[in-house]
Protein backbone atom coordinates (compact mmCIF):
# COMPACT_ATOMS: atom_id res chain seq x y z
CA UNK A 1 0.00 0.00 0.00
CA UNK A 2 2.51 2.57 0.98
CA UNK A 3 6.09 1.88 -0.50
CA UNK A 4 8.22 3.49 1.91
CA UNK A 5 7.67 5.45 5.51
CA UNK A 6 8.39 8.71 4.63
CA UNK A 7 5.24 8.41 1.80
CA UNK A 8 2.88 7.99 4.76
CA UNK A 9 4.59 10.18 6.87
CA UNK A 10 3.76 12.54 4.24
CA UNK A 11 0.27 12.10 4.49
CA UNK A 12 0.29 12.95 8.41
CA UNK A 13 1.58 16.21 7.78
CA UNK A 14 -1.65 18.34 7.25
CA UNK A 15 -0.97 21.77 5.63
CA UNK A 16 -3.71 24.56 4.67
CA UNK A 17 -3.86 24.68 1.29
CA UNK A 18 -1.91 27.52 -0.11
CA UNK A 19 -4.51 28.16 -2.69
CA UNK A 20 -7.28 29.29 -0.27
CA UNK A 21 -5.01 32.07 0.49
CA UNK A 22 -6.65 35.21 -0.97
CA UNK A 23 -9.62 33.06 -2.86
CA UNK A 24 -12.42 33.27 -0.35
CA UNK A 25 -12.71 36.72 1.66
CA UNK A 26 -15.03 37.73 3.87
CA UNK A 27 -17.49 39.12 1.54
CA UNK A 28 -18.38 35.11 0.70
CA UNK A 29 -17.86 33.82 4.15
CA UNK A 30 -19.68 36.10 5.63
CA UNK A 31 -21.81 38.36 3.54
CA UNK A 32 -23.83 40.78 6.35
CA UNK A 33 -20.36 42.34 7.32
CA UNK A 34 -19.86 44.31 4.01
CA UNK A 35 -23.78 45.54 4.26
CA UNK A 36 -23.30 46.97 7.47
CA UNK A 37 -19.43 48.00 8.46
CA UNK A 38 -18.04 49.27 5.18
CA UNK A 39 -14.08 49.19 5.03
CA UNK A 40 -13.69 45.47 5.07
CA UNK A 41 -9.96 45.17 5.06
CA UNK A 42 -9.24 41.93 6.42
CA UNK A 43 -9.36 38.61 4.49
CA UNK A 44 -10.36 35.84 6.58
CA UNK A 45 -8.23 33.34 5.32
CA UNK A 46 -4.74 35.41 6.28
CA UNK A 47 -3.99 32.74 8.24
CA UNK A 48 -0.86 34.97 10.15
CA UNK A 49 -3.40 37.34 10.55
CA UNK A 50 -6.20 35.16 12.25
CA UNK A 51 -4.08 33.06 14.39
CA UNK A 52 -2.56 36.01 15.89
CA UNK A 53 -5.34 37.97 16.56
CA UNK A 54 -5.24 39.14 20.76
CA UNK A 55 -8.87 39.60 20.59
CA UNK A 56 -9.53 36.63 19.23
CA UNK A 57 -7.66 34.10 21.14
CA UNK A 58 -8.68 35.82 24.06
CA UNK A 59 -11.75 34.90 23.50
CA UNK A 60 -11.26 31.41 22.65
CA UNK A 61 -8.83 30.66 25.45
CA UNK A 62 -11.42 31.77 28.01
CA UNK A 63 -14.32 29.66 26.35
CA UNK A 64 -16.63 32.73 25.48
CA UNK A 65 -17.57 30.78 22.68
CA UNK A 66 -21.22 30.02 22.38
CA UNK A 67 -22.09 29.95 18.55
CA UNK A 68 -18.99 29.62 17.64
CA UNK A 69 -19.18 26.17 15.46
CA UNK A 70 -17.72 23.07 16.83
CA UNK A 71 -16.34 24.81 20.00
CA UNK A 72 -19.39 25.73 21.84
CA UNK A 73 -20.81 23.26 24.05
CA UNK A 74 -19.91 22.99 27.27
CA UNK A 75 -18.21 20.40 27.65
CA UNK A 76 -15.69 22.41 24.61
CA UNK A 77 -16.00 25.69 26.62
CA UNK A 78 -14.84 24.03 29.67
CA UNK A 79 -11.51 21.98 27.98
CA UNK A 80 -10.41 25.43 26.17
CA UNK A 81 -10.54 26.86 29.97
CA UNK A 82 -8.72 24.28 30.96
CA UNK A 83 -5.94 23.96 28.48
CA UNK A 84 -5.18 28.00 27.94
CA UNK A 85 -6.38 27.44 24.47
CA UNK A 86 -5.01 30.11 22.25
CA UNK A 87 -3.06 28.70 19.13
CA UNK A 88 -4.76 26.77 15.98
CA UNK A 89 -2.42 23.65 17.22
CA UNK A 90 -3.99 23.31 20.41
CA UNK A 91 -7.37 24.24 18.82
CA UNK A 92 -6.74 21.14 16.50
CA UNK A 93 -5.32 18.90 19.31
CA UNK A 94 -8.60 20.31 21.46
CA UNK A 95 -10.85 19.19 19.19
CA UNK A 96 -9.87 15.64 18.72
CA UNK A 97 -9.20 15.06 22.27
CA UNK A 98 -12.87 16.30 22.63
CA UNK A 99 -13.64 13.15 21.24
CA UNK A 100 -15.89 10.08 23.07
CA UNK A 101 -12.87 7.75 22.26
CA UNK A 102 -9.89 10.14 24.02
CA UNK A 103 -12.44 11.30 26.44
CA UNK A 104 -13.61 7.68 27.48
CA UNK A 105 -9.96 6.30 27.74
CA UNK A 106 -9.14 8.52 30.31
CA UNK A 107 -6.31 10.09 27.96
CA UNK A 108 -8.09 13.34 27.77
CA UNK A 109 -7.43 13.92 31.59
CA UNK A 110 -4.28 12.68 30.96
CA UNK A 111 -3.83 15.37 27.65
CA UNK A 112 -4.77 18.10 29.97
CA UNK A 113 -2.25 16.96 32.75
CA UNK A 114 1.15 16.77 30.84
CA UNK A 115 -0.03 20.27 29.23
CA UNK A 116 -0.62 22.20 32.49
CA UNK A 117 2.75 20.10 33.66
CA UNK A 118 5.68 19.25 31.75
CA UNK A 119 7.41 16.61 34.74
CA UNK A 120 4.04 14.45 33.61
CA UNK A 121 5.40 13.90 30.56
CA UNK A 122 6.34 10.44 30.48
CA UNK A 123 6.33 8.03 27.61
CA UNK A 124 5.06 4.41 27.78
CA UNK A 125 8.14 3.55 25.28
CA UNK A 126 10.68 6.18 25.03
CA UNK A 127 10.58 6.25 21.42
CA UNK A 128 6.84 7.28 21.52
CA UNK A 129 8.71 10.81 22.48
CA UNK A 130 9.92 11.08 18.54
CA UNK A 131 6.59 10.56 17.10
CA UNK A 132 3.83 11.74 19.90
CA UNK A 133 6.02 14.67 21.26
CA UNK A 134 3.49 16.86 20.00
CA UNK A 135 0.50 15.49 22.04
CA UNK A 136 2.76 14.43 24.83
CA UNK A 137 3.29 10.41 24.63
CA UNK A 138 -0.76 10.79 24.08
CA UNK A 139 -2.92 9.11 21.23
CA UNK A 140 -5.42 11.85 20.20
CA UNK A 141 -5.78 11.48 16.23
CA UNK A 142 -6.65 8.80 13.68
CA UNK A 143 -2.86 8.86 12.27
CA UNK A 144 -1.65 8.45 16.14
CA UNK A 145 -2.94 4.96 15.81
CA UNK A 146 -0.78 3.97 12.73
CA UNK A 147 2.53 5.69 13.83
CA UNK A 148 2.16 3.38 17.14
CA UNK A 149 1.32 0.18 15.57
CA UNK A 150 4.10 0.88 13.04
CA UNK A 151 7.21 2.32 14.84
CA UNK A 152 6.54 1.25 18.13
CA UNK A 153 5.07 -1.90 17.79
CA UNK A 154 7.04 -2.79 14.83
CA UNK A 155 3.47 -3.68 12.31
CA UNK A 156 4.24 -2.91 8.33
CA UNK A 157 2.33 0.43 7.09
CA UNK A 158 -0.40 -1.66 5.39
CA UNK A 159 -0.76 -3.65 8.51
CA UNK A 160 -0.69 -0.65 10.57
CA UNK A 161 -3.35 0.85 8.31
CA UNK A 162 -6.28 -1.93 8.74
CA UNK A 163 -5.60 -1.66 12.33
CA UNK A 164 -6.58 1.82 11.80
CA UNK A 165 -9.54 0.90 9.56
CA UNK A 166 -10.18 -1.57 11.66
CA UNK A 167 -10.60 0.13 15.05
CA UNK A 168 -12.70 2.95 12.97
CA UNK A 169 -15.18 0.28 12.66
CA UNK A 170 -14.43 -0.54 8.82
CA UNK A 171 -13.15 -3.83 9.26
CA UNK A 172 -16.14 -6.46 9.42
CA UNK A 173 -14.44 -9.84 9.31
CA UNK A 174 -14.03 -10.88 12.64
CA UNK A 175 -11.45 -13.12 11.71
CA UNK A 176 -9.55 -10.77 9.91
CA UNK A 177 -9.43 -8.82 13.15
CA UNK A 178 -8.31 -10.81 15.17
CA UNK A 179 -5.35 -11.54 12.69
CA UNK A 180 -4.49 -8.17 13.28
CA UNK A 181 -4.48 -8.34 16.69
CA UNK A 182 -2.55 -11.65 16.96
CA UNK A 183 0.12 -9.73 14.59
CA UNK A 184 0.25 -6.40 17.08
CA UNK A 185 1.03 -8.31 20.01
CA UNK A 186 3.78 -10.67 18.06
CA UNK A 187 4.89 -7.79 16.93
CA UNK A 188 5.45 -5.73 20.01
CA UNK A 189 7.20 -9.10 21.67
CA UNK A 190 9.34 -9.15 18.51
CA UNK A 191 10.46 -5.37 19.45
CA UNK A 192 10.96 -6.31 22.61
CA UNK A 193 8.25 -4.89 24.60
CA UNK A 194 7.14 -6.53 27.63
CA UNK A 195 3.29 -7.20 28.43
CA UNK A 196 2.60 -4.79 30.13
CA UNK A 197 3.70 -2.04 27.66
CA UNK A 198 1.99 -4.34 25.31
CA UNK A 199 -0.96 -4.39 26.79
CA UNK A 200 -1.51 -1.11 27.81
CA UNK A 201 -0.79 0.36 24.55
CA UNK A 202 -3.79 -1.65 23.45
CA UNK A 203 -5.68 -0.39 25.35
CA UNK A 204 -5.72 2.86 24.12
CA UNK A 205 -5.66 2.28 20.49
CA UNK A 206 -9.01 0.06 21.29
CA UNK A 207 -10.70 2.29 23.36
CA UNK A 208 -10.55 5.74 21.13
CA UNK A 209 -9.27 5.26 17.95
CA UNK A 210 -12.77 4.14 16.80
CA UNK A 211 -14.34 7.47 17.94
CA UNK A 212 -11.31 9.75 16.94
CA UNK A 213 -10.73 12.20 14.35
CA UNK A 214 -7.71 12.16 11.67
CA UNK A 215 -5.66 15.51 12.12
CA UNK A 216 -7.02 17.21 8.94
CA UNK A 217 -10.49 17.09 10.04
CA UNK A 218 -9.82 18.28 13.43
CA UNK A 219 -7.49 20.36 11.52
CA UNK A 220 -10.70 21.56 9.32
CA UNK A 221 -12.91 21.78 12.27
CA UNK A 222 -10.30 24.02 14.36
CA UNK A 223 -9.98 26.43 11.18
CA UNK A 224 -13.44 27.09 11.12
CA UNK A 225 -14.24 27.31 14.79
CA UNK A 226 -10.83 30.08 14.58
CA UNK A 227 -12.77 31.78 11.87
CA UNK A 228 -15.97 32.29 13.13
CA UNK A 229 -14.40 33.24 16.77
CA UNK A 230 -12.60 36.11 15.08
CA UNK A 231 -16.10 37.42 13.55
CA UNK A 232 -17.83 36.86 17.24
CA UNK A 233 -14.69 39.17 18.28
CA UNK A 234 -15.06 41.58 15.97
CA UNK A 235 -18.44 41.46 14.50
CA UNK A 236 -20.42 40.48 17.30
CA UNK A 237 -23.97 41.73 15.95
CA UNK A 238 -23.62 40.99 12.73
CA UNK A 239 -22.15 37.56 13.95
CA UNK A 240 -25.11 36.38 16.27
CA UNK A 241 -27.74 37.68 14.14
CA UNK A 242 -26.11 35.16 11.72
CA UNK A 243 -26.40 32.73 14.40
CA UNK A 244 -29.88 33.44 14.99
CA UNK A 245 -30.65 33.60 11.46
CA UNK A 246 -29.17 29.72 11.02
CA UNK A 247 -32.00 28.41 13.60
CA UNK A 248 -28.91 28.21 16.10
CA UNK A 249 -26.60 25.27 16.60
CA UNK A 250 -25.75 23.54 20.22
CA UNK A 251 -28.48 25.70 22.00
CA UNK A 252 -32.00 27.08 21.52
CA UNK A 253 -32.28 31.05 19.88
CA UNK A 254 -33.21 32.34 23.58
CA UNK A 255 -29.22 30.81 24.15
CA UNK A 256 -27.71 32.73 22.10
CA UNK A 257 -29.72 36.18 22.77
CA UNK A 258 -28.91 36.37 25.84
CA UNK A 259 -25.26 35.62 24.87
CA UNK A 260 -26.02 38.79 22.99
CA UNK A 261 -27.08 40.82 26.00
CA UNK A 262 -24.03 39.48 27.84
CA UNK A 263 -21.28 40.39 24.57
CA UNK A 264 -23.02 44.29 25.55
CA UNK A 265 -25.66 44.48 22.27
CA UNK A 266 -28.99 45.50 22.47
CA UNK A 267 -32.28 43.10 21.39
CA UNK A 268 -34.07 45.52 19.38
CA UNK A 269 -38.24 44.00 19.66
CA UNK A 270 -39.60 43.21 15.41
CA UNK A 271 -40.79 46.33 13.77
CA UNK A 272 -42.61 46.52 10.48
CA UNK A 273 -41.07 49.49 9.74
CA UNK A 274 -37.62 48.33 10.74
CA UNK A 275 -37.42 44.93 10.46
CA UNK A 276 -36.35 42.45 7.53
CA UNK A 277 -37.48 38.44 7.37
CA UNK A 278 -33.99 38.10 8.73
CA UNK A 279 -32.45 38.94 11.94
CA UNK A 280 -29.80 42.35 11.68
CA UNK A 281 -27.12 43.19 13.58
CA UNK A 282 -25.71 46.46 12.96
CA UNK A 283 -23.25 48.30 15.43
CA UNK A 284 -24.17 47.38 19.04
CA UNK A 285 -27.39 46.46 18.09
CA UNK A 286 -29.62 43.42 16.62
CA UNK A 287 -32.97 43.43 15.12
CA UNK A 288 -35.49 40.42 15.83
CA UNK A 289 -36.53 39.58 12.30
CA UNK A 290 -40.39 39.03 11.37
CA UNK A 291 -39.41 35.51 10.53
CA UNK A 292 -39.19 34.99 14.60
CA UNK A 293 -42.48 35.63 15.20
CA UNK A 294 -44.27 32.14 15.34
CA UNK A 295 -47.89 31.67 13.30
CA UNK A 296 -46.58 34.79 11.30
CA UNK A 297 -47.02 33.20 7.42
CA UNK A 298 -43.89 33.52 5.10
CA UNK A 299 -46.47 35.63 2.84
CA UNK A 300 -47.32 38.00 5.39
CA UNK A 301 -43.80 38.63 5.65
CA UNK A 302 -43.10 38.95 2.39
CA UNK A 303 -45.99 41.51 1.86
CA UNK A 304 -44.61 43.81 4.62
CA UNK A 305 -41.08 44.08 3.55
CA UNK A 306 -42.00 44.01 0.00
CA UNK A 307 -45.04 46.65 0.50
CA UNK A 308 -42.73 49.22 2.85
CA UNK A 309 -40.00 49.39 0.32
CA UNK A 310 -41.94 50.34 -2.60
CA UNK A 311 -44.18 52.82 -0.75
CA UNK A 312 -42.53 53.44 2.61
CA UNK A 313 -42.92 52.86 6.30
CA UNK A 314 -46.41 52.40 7.79
CA UNK A 315 -47.45 55.56 9.42
CA UNK A 316 -50.53 53.87 11.45
CA UNK A 317 -52.27 50.59 12.19
CA UNK A 318 -54.83 52.01 9.37
CA UNK A 319 -52.27 52.21 6.89
CA UNK A 320 -50.68 49.30 7.34
CA UNK A 321 -54.21 47.12 6.93
CA UNK A 322 -55.22 48.84 4.05
CA UNK A 323 -51.99 48.56 2.18
CA UNK A 324 -51.05 44.80 3.26
CA UNK A 325 -54.48 43.36 3.82
CA UNK A 326 -53.25 41.04 6.46
CA UNK A 327 -56.04 39.43 8.43
CA UNK A 328 -57.14 40.06 12.38
CA UNK A 329 -55.43 37.02 13.56
CA UNK A 330 -51.85 37.97 12.25
CA UNK A 331 -51.90 41.37 12.92
CA UNK A 332 -52.89 40.49 16.19
CA UNK A 333 -49.43 38.59 16.38
CA UNK A 334 -47.60 41.71 15.72
CA UNK A 335 -49.27 44.09 17.99
CA UNK A 336 -48.81 41.67 20.77
CA UNK A 337 -45.47 41.34 20.43
CA UNK A 338 -44.52 44.46 20.00
CA UNK A 339 -43.76 45.12 15.84
CA UNK A 340 -46.05 47.70 16.01
CA UNK A 341 -44.55 50.18 18.79
CA UNK A 342 -43.62 52.61 15.67
CA UNK A 343 -47.07 53.74 15.17
CA UNK A 344 -46.24 54.66 18.98
CA UNK A 345 -49.60 53.74 20.83
CA UNK A 346 -50.57 51.30 23.48
CA UNK A 347 -50.80 47.11 22.63
CA UNK A 348 -54.52 47.74 24.19
CA UNK A 349 -55.07 50.96 22.07
CA UNK A 350 -54.08 49.20 18.71
CA UNK A 351 -56.12 45.77 19.42
CA UNK A 352 -59.22 48.08 19.83
CA UNK A 353 -58.37 49.69 16.96
CA UNK A 354 -57.80 46.36 14.90
CA UNK A 355 -61.06 45.24 16.40
CA UNK A 356 -62.68 48.63 15.14
CA UNK A 357 -61.20 48.32 11.98
CA UNK A 358 -61.73 44.57 10.64
CA UNK A 359 -64.98 44.06 11.94
CA UNK A 360 -67.05 46.93 12.34
CA UNK A 361 -65.40 49.11 9.06
CA UNK A 362 -64.47 46.43 7.07
CA UNK A 363 -61.07 48.63 6.63
CA UNK A 364 -59.31 45.77 4.61
CA UNK A 365 -62.19 46.25 1.22
CA UNK A 366 -61.70 49.92 1.14
CA UNK A 367 -59.60 51.73 -0.63
CA UNK A 368 -56.73 54.63 1.05
CA UNK A 369 -57.75 57.90 0.57
CA UNK A 370 -56.43 61.01 2.47
CA UNK A 371 -59.98 61.81 3.89
CA UNK A 372 -59.85 58.14 5.19
CA UNK A 373 -56.71 58.60 6.97
CA UNK A 374 -58.02 61.62 8.62
CA UNK A 375 -61.15 59.58 10.31
CA UNK A 376 -58.73 57.07 11.55
CA UNK A 377 -56.45 59.48 13.36
CA UNK A 378 -59.95 61.15 14.87
CA UNK A 379 -61.02 57.65 15.90
CA UNK A 380 -57.59 56.29 17.39
CA UNK A 381 -58.02 59.49 19.70
CA UNK A 382 -60.98 58.11 20.68
CA UNK A 383 -60.50 54.51 21.76
CA UNK A 384 -57.10 56.01 22.99
CA UNK A 385 -55.75 54.84 26.55
CA UNK A 386 -52.46 54.00 28.30
CA UNK A 387 -52.94 51.17 30.17
CA UNK A 388 -50.32 48.70 28.77
CA UNK A 389 -49.63 45.61 29.79
CA UNK A 390 -47.68 44.78 32.90
CA UNK A 391 -44.03 44.04 32.50
CA UNK A 392 -45.06 40.50 32.99
CA UNK A 393 -47.57 40.59 30.68
CA UNK A 394 -45.57 41.79 27.77
CA UNK A 395 -42.65 39.43 28.51
CA UNK A 396 -45.45 36.96 28.46
CA UNK A 397 -46.39 38.07 24.81
CA UNK A 398 -42.34 37.81 23.92
CA UNK A 399 -42.06 34.99 25.10
CA UNK A 400 -45.20 32.86 22.98
CA UNK A 401 -44.10 35.01 19.67
CA UNK A 402 -40.61 33.99 20.01
CA UNK A 403 -39.71 31.29 22.34
CA UNK A 404 -37.39 33.74 24.61
CA UNK A 405 -37.74 37.08 26.41
CA UNK A 406 -36.29 40.76 24.58
CA UNK A 407 -37.64 43.24 27.62
CA UNK A 408 -36.44 41.00 30.17
CA UNK A 409 -34.24 37.88 31.47
CA UNK A 410 -36.88 35.09 32.81
CA UNK A 411 -34.61 35.19 36.01
CA UNK A 412 -35.30 39.37 36.51
CA UNK A 413 -38.86 37.83 38.29
CA UNK A 414 -36.80 36.20 41.13
CA UNK A 415 -35.04 38.86 42.22
CA UNK A 416 -36.27 38.10 45.83
CA UNK A 417 -34.42 34.74 45.30
CA UNK A 418 -31.43 36.23 43.71
CA UNK A 419 -31.09 39.78 45.91
CA UNK A 420 -30.89 36.74 49.23
CA UNK A 421 -27.31 36.71 51.03
CA UNK A 422 -25.08 34.22 50.09
CA UNK A 423 -26.44 33.72 46.44
CA UNK A 424 -23.18 33.69 44.12
CA UNK A 425 -23.07 34.67 40.93
CA UNK A 426 -21.88 33.01 37.94
CA UNK A 427 -19.21 36.17 37.39
CA UNK A 428 -17.90 35.55 41.03
CA UNK A 429 -17.15 31.68 40.70
CA UNK A 430 -13.30 32.14 39.91
CA UNK A 431 -12.81 33.84 43.29
CA UNK A 432 -14.79 31.17 44.79
CA UNK A 433 -12.91 28.20 43.77
CA UNK A 434 -12.70 25.04 45.88
CA UNK A 435 -15.62 26.76 47.91
CA UNK A 436 -19.27 25.50 48.75
CA UNK A 437 -21.93 27.66 47.63
CA UNK A 438 -25.45 28.85 46.27
CA UNK A 439 -26.22 29.46 42.79
CA UNK A 440 -29.13 30.45 41.02
CA UNK A 441 -29.41 29.78 37.30
CA UNK A 442 -32.08 29.42 34.36
CA UNK A 443 -32.01 26.38 32.35
CA UNK A 444 -30.01 26.25 29.01
CA UNK A 445 -29.62 22.82 27.96
CA UNK A 446 -28.65 19.60 29.20
CA UNK A 447 -27.23 15.92 29.16
CA UNK A 448 -27.49 12.79 30.50
CA UNK A 449 -24.59 10.00 30.22
CA UNK A 450 -23.74 6.81 31.83
CA UNK A 451 -20.62 6.08 34.07
CA UNK A 452 -18.34 3.49 33.40
CA UNK A 453 -20.40 2.04 36.55
CA UNK A 454 -23.12 2.00 34.29
CA UNK A 455 -24.67 4.77 36.78
CA UNK A 456 -26.68 7.80 35.75
CA UNK A 457 -25.38 11.35 35.94
CA UNK A 458 -26.42 14.58 34.59
CA UNK A 459 -24.88 18.00 33.48
CA UNK A 460 -27.26 20.36 33.72
CA UNK A 461 -25.96 24.02 31.44
CA UNK A 462 -27.10 27.04 33.43
CA UNK A 463 -27.43 30.82 33.32
CA UNK A 464 -27.85 33.60 35.39
CA UNK A 465 -27.66 37.03 35.09
CA UNK A 466 -24.17 37.30 34.93
CA UNK A 467 -23.05 34.78 32.75
CA UNK A 468 -23.29 30.68 32.47
CA UNK A 469 -22.31 27.64 34.33
CA UNK A 470 -21.98 24.09 34.52
CA UNK A 471 -24.15 21.88 37.02
CA UNK A 472 -22.30 18.51 37.77
CA UNK A 473 -24.90 16.30 38.83
CA UNK A 474 -23.23 12.77 40.14
CA UNK A 475 -25.13 9.39 40.35
CA UNK A 476 -25.41 9.56 43.98
CA UNK A 477 -26.85 13.49 44.47
CA UNK A 478 -28.76 12.89 40.45
CA UNK A 479 -30.70 9.77 41.94
CA UNK A 480 -32.36 11.90 44.84
CA UNK A 481 -33.00 14.90 42.47
CA UNK A 482 -33.62 13.35 38.95
CA UNK A 483 -37.62 14.12 39.21
CA UNK A 484 -36.92 17.74 39.21
CA UNK A 485 -33.89 18.28 36.68
CA UNK A 486 -37.17 17.77 34.22
CA UNK A 487 -38.36 21.19 35.20
CA UNK A 488 -36.92 24.18 33.35
CA UNK A 489 -36.17 25.88 36.47
CA UNK A 490 -35.05 28.38 37.56
CA UNK A 491 -33.26 26.24 39.86
CA UNK A 492 -31.41 27.04 43.49
CA UNK A 493 -27.99 24.84 43.63
CA UNK A 494 -25.90 24.55 46.09
CA UNK A 495 -22.45 22.23 45.84
CA UNK A 496 -18.49 23.09 45.41
CA UNK A 497 -16.91 25.52 42.74
CA UNK A 498 -14.67 22.95 40.62
CA UNK A 499 -11.34 24.01 41.55
CA UNK A 500 -9.64 22.52 37.85
CA UNK A 501 -12.28 25.07 36.33
CA UNK A 502 -14.64 27.58 37.54
CA UNK A 503 -17.64 27.55 36.23
CA UNK A 504 -18.39 23.89 36.99
CA UNK A 505 -20.32 23.77 40.13
CA UNK A 506 -20.46 19.92 41.72
CA UNK A 507 -23.88 19.88 42.90
CA UNK A 508 -24.74 18.91 46.49
CA UNK A 509 -28.49 20.09 46.56
CA UNK A 510 -31.06 21.21 43.77
CA UNK A 511 -34.30 22.38 44.17
CA UNK A 512 -37.05 24.49 41.98
CA UNK A 513 -37.76 27.98 42.88
CA UNK A 514 -40.78 29.70 42.38
CA UNK A 515 -42.49 32.92 41.84
CA UNK A 516 -46.24 34.24 42.22
CA UNK A 517 -45.24 36.58 39.20
CA UNK A 518 -44.30 33.74 36.95
CA UNK A 519 -46.83 31.51 38.14
CA UNK A 520 -49.92 33.29 37.24
CA UNK A 521 -48.95 34.77 34.04
CA UNK A 522 -45.68 32.84 32.06
CA UNK A 523 -44.82 29.15 33.57
CA UNK A 524 -46.38 26.05 32.10
CA UNK A 525 -47.12 23.06 33.31
CA UNK A 526 -45.73 20.90 30.56
CA UNK A 527 -42.07 20.35 30.36
CA UNK A 528 -42.84 19.81 26.22
CA UNK A 529 -44.76 23.12 26.42
CA UNK A 530 -40.85 24.59 26.56
CA UNK A 531 -41.11 28.20 28.42
CA UNK A 532 -37.26 28.86 28.02
CA UNK A 533 -34.32 27.33 26.36
CA UNK A 534 -33.99 24.05 25.04
CA UNK A 535 -36.64 20.73 25.79
CA UNK A 536 -35.30 17.85 28.23
CA UNK A 537 -34.77 15.45 25.57
CA UNK A 538 -36.87 12.58 26.72
CA UNK A 539 -37.28 9.39 24.85
CA UNK A 540 -40.19 6.87 24.21
CA UNK A 541 -38.50 4.72 26.06
CA UNK A 542 -38.61 7.28 29.32
CA UNK A 543 -42.44 7.49 29.01
CA UNK A 544 -42.76 4.43 28.75
CA UNK A 545 -41.02 3.99 31.89
CA UNK A 546 -42.98 6.52 33.41
CA UNK A 547 -46.76 5.19 32.60
CA UNK A 548 -45.84 2.31 33.78
CA UNK A 549 -44.44 3.03 37.28
CA UNK A 550 -46.01 4.67 39.92
CA UNK A 551 -45.09 8.14 41.05
CA UNK A 552 -42.47 6.57 44.13
CA UNK A 553 -40.76 4.60 41.12
CA UNK A 554 -40.60 7.64 38.83
CA UNK A 555 -37.51 8.94 40.47
CA UNK A 556 -35.48 5.45 39.94
CA UNK A 557 -36.47 5.15 36.78
CA UNK A 558 -34.91 8.42 35.37
CA UNK A 559 -31.95 7.32 37.39
CA UNK A 560 -32.06 4.10 35.31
Amino acid sequence: MFENSSQMEDLLIYQIPPEWRGQAKVHTLYPPIPKHTGNIDFDIFNFEMLFNDPATKELIRSGKTIGCFYIESPGMRSLLRRLDVETFEMLTAASSVIRPGVAESGMMQEFIARHKDPSLRKYLVPEMEIYLGETYGVMIYQEDVIKVAHHIAGLSLEDADLLRRAMSGKMRSHQAMQRIVDKFFISCKEKGLTDYQSKELWRQIESFAGYSFCKAHSASFALLSYQVAFLKAHYPAEFMASVLNNGGGFYSPAVYVEESKRLGLKIELPSVNESEKEYAGKGRTIRVGLKAIKNLSYNAIEKIVVERKHNGNYVSLADFLVRTKLGCEETALLIKCGAMGCFKQTRPTLLRLLDIYIHRRKIIEESYNDLFLSETFALEEEVKTDLNYSLAGICKEEYEAFGYMVTRHPLYFFKEWIEQKGIVSAKDMLQNKGRKVKMIGWYMTSKRIKTKSGEIMKFLSLEDLTGTFEAVIFPKVYYRVAELTLSLGPYLVTGRVDTNDHTNLVVDNLKVLSSTVLQSSLMKDSVEHNYYGDEEKITEEDFALAKALDHKKLKIAYVG
